[in-house]
């Protein structure tokens, strides 16, 4: 229920069920933040609760880098183009070229739905003759792949063997249209992958969360189906309701559900906004007040209200609640009670139905003798008396964005001198716009900003070198009255050399020493008790004796410990321990031992578990 002690962090959902591990994953969100894609793989891989290091750092921890190259070319990331945040520059973001898929609403509106599907597969070996046993997992959620400070709603929905749970087809088909909606060709690999994830979902069942009987999903944007004046989800002859929704529009109550409504509870701004009219069936309506604090910005912060990267506070759960006799009709996910939401944008809604004493609207928001709920953070609204209060006009800065998030960049990597060169081009122009100035980086160099013109194709030439080459190429739009606003767009590099992201590798481990502090700590005894910020600070500030090298450090003894109790964790160390060999930043000595101790622990393995023997190790 919506209770604030009853939190489920969007990551914490991600990491795979005890004895399995990812297999693959497709999401789409609307806004993207790269720090928060860059934090998926490490929930499918970190056993610890943070998935980032602080912003002061400089280099990444090795089990990070390493949770990337193990787990970021199993996912595909949908995202409405224009809407991906400029994030502090760094070149780990490297690792993530090629995810994200950006995708336009084939009906004229924004691609808004937050779901993730994932499959897990067991560890261990299979057995004889029999695939791997697989499971799937879908998040449907209000919160976009970022790390706003809002409050959001996320449903879990499991896959359980057998008859009699809920089916899931329509979110198969919601991603099958995404493909579809993407404004470039898709990669075959993220083709594969999403046909392949949504055939599981034409057969998988999946538990019903409890005190619910019956489960439905809406999917709106892909075709006609809800965009008749009338046509909507919502039963229209319920007894009570409650709709939660941050933005509202008076569209909603004229024409996608022109009925009466018990209770309304949305962000006072948009409350501001509504004609009398939409609220003349409305009982009682409410704002929202969690003692977030108002953002209120600063005359030189011009930020577009709907830049990608603004922050969102305070409410954000999308939930629409109904009750008839004693059955009560929940809808989660990601619309608001916007016209636009269903009758031109992608969106989806799961329906969870049920008894009003599991599903009802006082056991929604209803808090208990211990601990308050969230009904406590429902104000009754005042409205004001030059109401209703038009919502500031971004549609420029917004409609350029996007327009530029469309085009199809290509960036071609050459020689040059001792170095290299990227070439951002285009063969459609960027928007023609009056009083606004364009500048645009690669995403890894943002010393490397240059203004460029609209109404032309881009064709930029950047001297770079291969740990500093980016395929997310950054844009900042600025017009004379100081509105502003900054994304990025994906771009594909095409003559990258092979060996650029072990070169990268070896610039963001730094040395051999570093990699030996991480390693003790990725070897710890129990690392379910030691979080990852932790383990770097430990490896940033324990000791370290440059004249004992590698017996001044326990590295063997944690080494052989792990050999007995956890030799899975060496397999899936192993390529992270190859590739270091292969670039030459392991201590000398190190890939003997590492490759006498991994054979032990793989005997009797599939030999292709083994991998290649390191760089400087006896070949078996």
């Amino acid at each position: 229920m919506l209770q604030p002690t009853n939190r489920l962090t969007l990551l914490g959902a991600m990491r795979p069920p005890a004895g399995f591990r990812i297999e693959s994953a497709m999401a789409v969100t609307f806004t993207l933040d790269l720090r928060a894609l860059l934090a998926a793989p490490a929930a499918f891989a970190l056993s610890g609760p943070d998935g980032m290091v602080a912003d002061g750092e400089q280099l990444e921890p090795v089990e990070l880098l390493h949770a990337l190259r193990s787990h970021a070319s199993k996912i595909t990331v949908f995202n409405q183009a224009g809407y991906t945040a400029v994030p502090p520059s760094r070149r780990v973001f490297a690792f993530l070229e090629g995810a994200v898929v950006p995708v336009d609403a084939p009906r004229g509106g924004i691609v808004h739905p937050k779901v993730w599907v994932l499959r897990y597969e067991a560890c261990g070996d299979e057995p004889a003759g029999q695939a791997r046993e697989q499971r799937l997992r879908v998040l449907v959620a209000s919160r976009n792949l970022t790390f706003d400070p809002s409050w959001d709603a996320v449903l879990r929905l499991d896959e359980t063997p057998g008859a009699g749970g809920a089916r899931l087809e329509p979110v198969g088909e919601l991603f099958e249209g995404l493909l579809e909606a993407a404004v470039h060709d898709v990669a075959p690999g993220h083709r594969q992958r999403v046909q392949s994830l949504a055939a599981a979902l034409q057969t998988a069942t999946f538990a019903l969360p409890d005190g619910v009987d019956d489960l439905r999903v809406h999917v709106f944007g892909l075709d006609g189906r809800y965009s008749s004046p009338t046509g909507s989800p919502f039963p229209d002859n319920a007894e009570r309701s409650l709709i939660i929704s941050p933005f509202v529009s008076d569209g909603f109550f004229s024409s996608v559900h022109p009925h009466p409504v018990t209770e309304l509870v949305s962000l006072e701004a948009w409350l501001d906004s509504l004609k009398p009219t939409a609220l003349a069936n409305v009982g009682t309506t409410y704002s929202f007040d969690d003692g977030s604090p108002v953002e209120l910005a600063a005359p030189e912060d011009q930020t577009s209200p709907l830049d990608p990267a603004r922050p969102l506070a305070g409410l954000h759960a999308k939930v629409f609640a109904f009750e008839s006799g004693d059955r009560a009709h929940l809808f989660v996910g990601s619309a608001n009670a916007t016209r636009s939401a269903f009758h031109t944008s992608v969106e989806i809604l799961v329906e969870l139905m049920g008894p009003i004493a599991t599903l009802g609207v006082d056991r929604l928001c209803g808090g208990t003798d211990d601990e308050p709920g969230l009904r406590n953070w429902f104000i009754s609204y005042q409205r004001p008396a030059d109401a209703p209060v038009p919502l500031p006009d971004t549609s420029t800065l917004d409609r350029a964005r996007v327009a530029i998030g469309r085009l199809q960049i290509e960036g071609v990597v050459e020689a040059s001198g001792t170095d290299w060169a990227v070439t951002y081009r285009t063969s459609e122009p960027l928007p023609s716009l009056d009083n606004t100035v364009i500048h645009c980086w690669p995403l890894s160099s943002a010393g490397n900003r240059r203004e460029v013109a609209g109404g032309s194709p881009l064709e930029e030439r950047f001297e770079t070198s291969l740990e500093a080459m980016s395929g997310f190429l950054a844009f900042e739009l600025e017009q004379d009255d100081g509105a502003v606003t900054e994304f990025v767009v994906p771009v594909p590099l095409r003559g990258v050399p092979e060996h650029r992201e072990r070169f990268l590798l070896r610039s963001l481990i730094g040395n051999a020493e570093r990699f030996f502090r991480y390693l003790l700590a990725l070897l710890d005894e129990d690392p379910g008790q030691l979080d990852l910020l932790e383990a770097v600070e430990r490896a940033s500030t324990d000791a370290w004796d440059d004249e004992a090298g590698v017996a001044a450090l326990p590295v063997l003894e944690k080494l052989l410990r792990t050999m007995r109790r956890d030799p899975a964790k060496l397999a899936g160390l192993h390529p992270l321990v190859s590739d270091l060999a292969d670039d030459d930043v392991l201590p000398v000595g190190f890939a003997e031992l590492w490759m006498t101790i991994f054979n032990v622990a793989m005997a009797g393995a599939d030999p292709s578990v083994n991998g290649a023997a390191l760089e400087g190790a006896p070949a078996e």
